[in-house]
């Protein structure tokens, strides 16, 4: 498991599994709460969060719309990653 680097939100847990599947993703959690995946290609400030809930509740308005931001102005650096932390080992 790889810890995101890309994009810091605060008071959450964001990570790649090193041995995960495309479409490229990393999870989201808040503990005790929620976890999600994103598919931090398929976000944009017209859709929104492209996102599926994995376990808990569906997380907030704000929440989504925070996480997008930052996956939209960083998608770039989160495809980098996706590439080394899980595509490497393939």
């Amino acid at each position: 498991m790889g810890k995101v680097d890309s994009i810091y939100f605060e008071g959450y847990d964001l990570w790649f599994h090193s041995s995960d599947h495309e479409p490229p993703h990393f999870h989201c959690a808040k503990t005790s709460e929620w976890e999600i995946k994103v598919f931090f290609l398929d976000c944009n400030q017209s859709n929104g969060l492209a996102y599926e809930i994995k376990w808990g509740r569906d997380p907030k308005g704000k929440v989504k719309r925070i996480l997008n931001e930052l996956v939209v102005k960083n998608r770039v650096g989160l495809l980098k990653e996706w590439e080394e932390k899980v595509i490497a080992d393939e």
